[in-house]
């Protein structure tokens, strides 16, 4: 088995693109579709080889995430590809501010780091993702509670109000303060100007 520490994971590039799609291929996974989502998909590549030895995607919808199409170079390894590239998902999925977790792959890895069969219930909030497995079962992991989510974002649309608020003020202040510079330099110079005139002029003192 390779070692975990001598593997690469990294996002996909248009480089990859010759090798995933003979991955794809493999797979029976729509290439030409992936190839226009390549910036979905993540790898665990072998450091002197550049062997792909993984691939699964990550699309991001709704507030959810979903994590699909997983493509494996070398199945002998699989879940420890699978563990490489979890960490990647979930701070991906956490950045976002997603909810939820979704996906329709059933491998017992996906399970035991805490995925459900999702309930009818449940289904009603699955965001339309674009199709990808042919399985009509689905799995998901909740990461925050949707309730508290659209409370926190509530505060936080809350909270850019304010501060735009703060910062109209603080604007408008500032141009008063140039307005009353300018004026009072539009001023001085005015009254300079007349008292220049009046002095050439010494009929004008009398």
């Amino acid at each position: 088995m390779k070692s975990e520490n001598e593997l690469i994971t990294r996002r996909a590039t248009v480089d990859d693109i010759p090798e995933l799609v003979r991955l794809w291929d493999n797979f029976s996974y729509p290439s030409d579709i992936f190839e226009k989502r390549l910036t979905e998909f993540h790898l665990v590549e072998h450091p002197h080889s550049k062997q792909i030895l993984a691939a699964i995607g990550v699309r991001f919808q709704d507030q959810s995430v979903l994590i699909h199409s997983e493509a494996f170079g070398d199945n002998s390894n699989a879940d420890l590809y699978r563990d490489m590239l979890w960490p990647r998902f979930l701070a991906l999925a956490k950045n976002l501010g997603a909810s939820c977790i979704w996906t329709q792959e059933s491998a017992s890895f996906w399970h035991k780091i805490g995925f459900h069969p999702a309930p009818p219930d449940k289904l009603e909030a699955l965001p339309n993702f674009p199709k990808t497995e042919s399985s009509p079962h689905w799995f998901y992991l909740q990461l925050f509670d949707d309730e508290q989510l659209k409370k926190a974002n509530l505060v936080l649309n809350q909270h850019k109000i304010d501060e735009s608020e703060i910062f109209d003020r603080q604007l408008k202040i500032l141009k008063n303060i140039i307005l009353f510079f300018a004026f009072s330099i539009i001023a001085t110079l005015l009254i300079m100007f007349l008292y220049s005139y009046a002095s050439s002029y010494p009929i004008l003192k009398k």
